[in-house]
C-alpha cells in the first residue's frame, strides 16, 4: 500500500469526536460572527474544499484496534468508540498524551465513571456555526466560530503560533472575537469554504450568510444538506420596486423614487403620469384613465391625436357623424354591399348597421374521404380523413375505409366475421377472401314458435326442440301453450285442490285460488265450562273457518249474537249475559 493510500484510509481517524459513551455529545447548533480572511483570500461561496490532515504513514488497523471503524463501545478493544467527522471509530485510553491528530480528553462512561481517551482534536474543525459554543466540547471553550465573509462562519480550533499543529490547507492565524474582542490563534482554512462532514450533515448544522451585490446585501442561512453544504437561502438584493417586499434588504419596505414615470392602461389606450405613493404593495399612478376619443378637442385615449377619426365606429354599415355638442350619432345603413371579412360568404350587405354574409360556399367535394369545410380567412378546405366509411367494393371480405384522404379495402384475415347471412344456424366467417356461411351444429337457436324449447341448429337449420309444457305449478290453472304468443295460463275454477285452511282443507279453484270448499263437514272445539271443551260437528266456510253446528247429543245454540252463551253436554245452552253486563 502506497504513503497517499494509507493516508487517504486514515483520513477519517483524525476527524473524529469522543463518544465513549451515549452521555458525552457535542452541541447541534453553531454560530458568531467573526472577522476572518481579507475579502480577497476567501473563495466564492459555491467553492467547496475538503479539510485534509497531513498524517504519518501507517498501515490499515485491525479490526477492534485503534483507528478501527465501529459502532459502539463493545466493538473495540478499548471499549471506547468515538465519534468521527464521517463515522465512528476505535480510540485508547491516555495519561497525556495521544497520536497526532488527537488529544487526550476527560470521557463520562453511563455509570459515571471517569476514563481518559483519545478523541480528535479537530472534531468541530470547519463545521458551520453561529456561536463560540457549538465549536467546544460541553464545558470547554478555546475554539471560535469564525468568519468567511458572505459565505458563511465556520469553526476554527486553538493553536499556538509558534508550535501550530493545524492539518493541510490549513494554518495558525489570529482572529478577533467579534462578540469579546479577544484575539486568539485558530487553525483556520488558508483559502475557500469547509464543505460538511456526515457528522454535520446528519445534525443538521447551519450558518449565517449573505447574498451581496451592488443593491444591497440580504441575509440568510445556509445548511448541511445530503449533497453537501447548500447554497445561501437568501433573498438576491434587487432595486426596490412596490411589491409589499424589502428587496434591496435595507429593512425598509417599498422605498423607493416616489416620481418614477408610470402608465395607466386600458383597452382604450395608455395615459403617462408619475408615482405618488404605494400602498400594499400596489403603486398609485397619477395618469388619467384613458377613453373613447370624443369629439371635445381633448385627447381622450392618450394616443397623441386630438379627435381623430372623430366618432368612426369600424362598421361600414353606419354613418358616423359628430353632433355641435360633442356627441357622437350613427345611423344605420341598409342595403349597401360590404365585406363581413370571411370569404366563405359571396354576398354581403348591409343589414340594419350590421354587416351580414350571404350566399356561403359550398365546400362539398362529394369524396367520403375528405372532411369539408370553410374557412374564414382561406375558403374551402378538404382535409383528407382517416377511418371514415367509404363505398361498399361489394366483397364481403374486405374492410371499405378511408385512409388519408384515399378509399381502401384491406382483406380481412380468415376466421373474421363477414356479412350475415341472416340465418342464425350458420357462421359468417372469411376464407381467403371468401366470406364462407358453414352450417352450425347443436349450438341454440329458435324456430319461431314459442311452443317448443331448446331449439337448436342442424345442418345449417333450426330444428324444433320438445314441446313446450309450461306448467306454472299452479292447481287452479289451466296450462297450454299458443304458437303465436306462447304460454297460456287460464283459470281451472271448481277443479279439486288442497286449501291452505287447517280445519277445512277440501278446497275447490275459484278465479285461479283455491279456496276451502263451504259445506263441508269438519270438526271444531267448543269450550263446555270456563276450563273445558269438546269436539263437535261443524260445517266449512268459503274463507276456510269450521263453524259448530250442535253439541254432542243437544241442540244447537240459538242465542242471539249478543248472548255470551256456554255450551253443556247436555245440549243446554244458558246465557251468561249477567256476568259480562256493566
Amino acid at each position: 500500500m502506497s504513503t497517499i493510500q494509507k493516508a487517504s484510509l486514515f483520513l477519517a481517524v483524525i476527524a473524529i469526536s469522543a463518544c465513549g459513551n451515549d452521555d458525552t455529545k457535542g452541541p447541534t447548533a453553531v454560530g458568531a460572527d467573526t472577522a476572518f480572511l481579507p475579502l480577497d483570500t476567501v473563495s466564492p461561496p459555491d467553492t467547496i474544499i475538503s479539510p485534509d490532515v497531513s498524517m504519518e504513514d501507517t498501515a490499515a488497523p485491525e479490526p477492534g484496534t485503534f483507528g478501527a471503524p465501529c459502532e459502539d463501545n463493545g466493538d473495540c478493544d478499548s471499549g471506547f468508540c468515538v465519534s468521527a467527522r464521517n463515522g465512528k471509530v476505535c480510540s485508547q485510553t491516555c495519561i497525556e498524551d495521544c497520536p497526532s491528530g488527537f488529544q487526550c480528553a476527560e470521557q463520562k462512561r453511563s455509570g459515571g465513571d471517569i476514563s481518559y481517551v483519545c478523541v480528535p482534536k479537530f472534531l468541530y474543525l470547519c463545521d458551520p456555526c453561529q456561536d463560540n459554543i457549538s465549536c467546544n466540547d460541553t464545558g470547554k471553550s478555546g475554539n471560535v466560530c469564525v468568519s468567511f465573509g458572505n459565505a458563511g462562519n465556520f469553526c476554527g480550533i486553538a493553536c499556538d503560533e509558534v508550535s501550530p499543529d493545524c492539518p493541510t490547507d490549513y494554518s495558525c492565524q489570529q482572529v478577533i472575537d467579534s462578540k469579546t474582542g479577544a484575539a486568539s490563534s485558530q487553525c483556520v482554512r488558508d483559502k475557500g469554504i469547509c464543505e460538511c462532514s456526515a457528522r454535520a450533515t446528519s445534525l443538521g448544522l447551519s450558518t449565517n450568510c449573505t447574498n451581496k451585490n451592488l443593491y444591497g446585501a440580504c441575509s440568510g442561512q445556509r445548511n448541511c444538506e445530503v449533497g453537501g453544504l447548500g447554497a445561501c437561502q437568501a433573498l438576491v438584493p434587487k432595486p426596490e420596486e412596490c411589491n409589499a417586499v424589502d428587496d434591496d434588504c435595507d429593512g425598509s419596505t417599498d422605498n423607493f423614487d416616489a416620481s418614477a414615470p408610470c402608465k395607466s392602461s386600458n383597452e382604450f389606450g395608455s395615459c403617462t403620469g408619475v408615482i405618488v405613493s404605494c400602498l400594499d404593495g400596489k403603486t398609485e399612478c397619477d395618469a388619467p384613465a384613458a377613453k373613447p376619443e370624443l369629439c371635445n378637442g381633448i385627447d381622450d385615449d392618450c394616443d397623441g391625436e386630438t379627435d381623430e377619426q372623430l366618432c368612426d365606429d369600424g362598421d361600414p354599415c353606419t354613418k358616423d357623424s359628430c353632433n355641435t355638442d360633442g356627441s357622437c350619432k350613427h345611423k344605420e345603413l341598409a342595403g349597401l354591399v360590404c365585406d363581413d371579412g370571411s370569404v366563405c360568404t359571396q354576398t354581403d350587405k348591409c343589414i340594419s348597421g350590421k354587416c351580414i354574409g350571404g350566399n356561403k360556399l359550398k365546400c362539398d367535394d362529394n369524396d367520403p374521404c375528405t372532411s369539408d369545410s370553410c374557412d374564414p380567412f382561406v375558403g374551402c378546405v378538404h382535409d383528407p380523413s382517416s377511418d371514415a366509411k367509404c363505398p361498399d367494393d361489394g366483397i364481403g371480405c374486405t374492410q371499405d375505409i378511408c385512409k388519408q384522404g384515399k378509399c381502401v379495402h384491406p382483406q380481412l384475415k380468415d376466421g373474421e366475421t363477414c356479412v350475415d347471412d341472416g340465418n342464425g344456424c350458420t357462421a359468417d366467417i372469411c376464407k381467403a377472401g371468401k366470406c364462407e356461411h358453414i352450417a352450425a351444429n347443436s349450438t341454440p337457436c329458435q324456430d319461431g314458435n314459442p311452443c317448443t324449447i331448446n331449439d337448436t341448429c342442424q345442418n345449417g337449420s333450426c330444428v324444433p326442440g320438445p314441446l313446450n309444457q309450461c306448467d306454472d305449478k299452479k292447481p287452479c290453472t289451466k296450462d297450454s301453450c299458443n304458437p303465436q304468443i306462447g304460454c297460456v295460463h287460464s283459470n281451472n275454477d271448481f277443479a279439486p285442490c288442497t286449501a291452505s285452511s287447517k280445519d277445512c282443507p277440501t278446497g275447490q279453484c275459484i278465479g285461479g285460488t283455491c279456496l276451502s270448499k263451504p259445506n263441508v263437514t269438519c270438526n271444531t272445539k267448543v269450550k263446555v265450562s270456563l276450563c273445558s271443551s269438546v269436539d263437535v260437528a261443524g260445517t266449512c266456510t268459503g274463507s276456510g273457518k269450521c263453524v259448530a253446528k250442535s253439541v254432542a247429543g243437544g241442540t244447537a245454540c240459538k242465542f242471539s249474537p249478543n248472548c255470551k252463551t256456554v255450551c253443556l253436554n247436555c245440549g243446554i245452552e244458558v246465557c251468561l249475559d249477567f256476568l259480562f253486563s256493566s
